[in-house]
């Protein structure tokens, strides 16, 4: 009822879900609330109702599931936020909240889902594709992923913007604070100290860098997730076009009430 009345009411365009469901929301009885939870099903087929995306976050990158010791290759990142790591045994397999996940995608085929930092599965890019091939009602979109997807071959991403440009939305996990009455910034993740207002353009300047050259072993836009170089993928301008805006338009924007 409160999704119908902000909808319709006051032009709400989505749904966001955090990765809190599956991995720390839990009933009123202490019990972790899995993400396909049956009780959470009326949500899910009142979204494919009113018309609006449903954007969900399920679980988070492999080495956040690893102890967070120098080996870690998110090292830098998980020891600055250890609340990130999810090593222990109270939590769900990551694998686990996936499969959980795509059994929500398969039971609502009306729903639209945007499974938000591609697909949450990154690393794993064949695994991406089977699910957008196997359920036409999910979308992607790329938001702090691109040094997980940019670790495959050029030629193997560069494929997969091609299959599904259609249904990849450009993304980047900035965020906005206020700290001391000055506007901070969180750009893709966060460091010791937040990001300023100057290396906003440095940020979005280096994934079009990724995305609209040929570059090879580049930087890719949050080093803190990663000390490795990525290869630029090239995408056509028509492509392009639909990954930056003309999706999220679609998507969103269009179907509005």
């Amino acid at each position: 009822a409160d999704l119908e009345i902000m909808v319709r009411q006051f032009g709400y365009g989505g749904l966001k879900i955090s990765k809190g469901l599956g991995l720390g929301v839990r009933d009123g009885y202490g019990a972790l609330i899995p993400v396909d939870d049956p009780r959470l099903f009326p949500l899910w087929a009142k979204a494919g109702e009113l018309g609006v995306p449903v954007f969900i976050h399920t679980a988070d990158p492999a080495a956040f599931w690893l102890p967070v010791t120098p080996e870690n290759e998110r090292y830098a990142e998980l020891s600055l936020h250890p609340t990130w790591s999810f090593a222990g045994p109270e939590f769900p397999a990551r694998l686990e909240l996936l499969r959980q996940l795509e059994r929500v995608f398969a039971a609502f085929p009306q729903t639209r889902f945007v499974s938000v930092h591609m697909g949450n599965n990154a690393e794993d890019l064949d695994d991406v594709a089977r699910v957008l091939r196997t359920y036409p009602n999910v979308y992607v979109d790329i938001a702090a992923r691109v040094p997980e997807f940019g670790r495959h071959p050029a030629d193997e991403v560069h494929a997969f913007f091609i299959e599904f440009q259609d249904r990849i939305l450009f993304a980047t996990d900035l965020q906005f604070s206020s700290r001391r009455g000055r506007t901070a910034y969180t750009l893709g993740s966060g460091g010791a100290e937040p990001n300023t207002r100057e290396e906003v353009a440095p940020f979005y300047a280096a994934h079009r860098q990724y995305f609209e050259t040929n570059e090879r072993q580049i930087v890719h836009p949050t080093p803190i997730q990663g000390d490795w170089r990525v290869d630029a993928i090239g995408l056509p301008a028509d492509v392009l076009d639909k990954v930056y805006y003309l999706n999220a338009h679609r998507l969103v924007l269009e179907r509005r009430p």
